[in-house]
């Protein structure tokens, strides 16, 4: 009898210690991502003061700042470029009356209606090709 009663009292910590063993994990696993959470948040306030700053105070002349700022206009270069090489790939334009994406090949924008193409502009060689009849 005995012995089963030290293998039930094993038995019995065992599962003590697993269950506390599972409850430590489990707040360690809870207060890290609150950590993280935390560092996130301080992260994102950095940027919001950095984008404050750049809108703001970007053309002052502060020597320590000023590579940074110019790297952020130069990339910003290089987005525009590469949307513009987009938007040829797709084939598109944006409408000047509205700004409306639309086919490099229609008439009309599709949003605002806004006459895109002159429809009196002759195709190349339709001239040509004419006189020489």
């Amino acid at each position: 009898m005995d012995f089963f009663q030290k293998l039930g009292n094993t038995l019995s910590n065992t599962g003590k210690d697993i269950a506390k063993k599972t409850k430590d994990m489990s707040d360690i696993s809870r207060l890290n991502h609150e950590i993280t959470k935390q560092q996130e948040a301080i992260a994102k306030t950095y940027s919001q003061i950095g984008k404050f700053y750049f809108e703001n105070y970007s053309e002052l002349d502060y020597p320590e700042l000023k590579e940074l700022c110019n790297s952020i206009k130069e990339a910003n270069q290089k987005i525009e470029g590469f949307k513009s090489e987009i938007i040829q790939i797709k084939g598109i334009i944006n409408c000047p009356n509205c700004n409306a994406e639309v086919s490099s090949t229609a008439a009309f924008c599709g949003s605002c209606g806004y006459k895109l193409k002159d429809e009196t502009v002759d195709t190349p060689n339709e001239s040509t090709d004419s006189s020489k009849e």
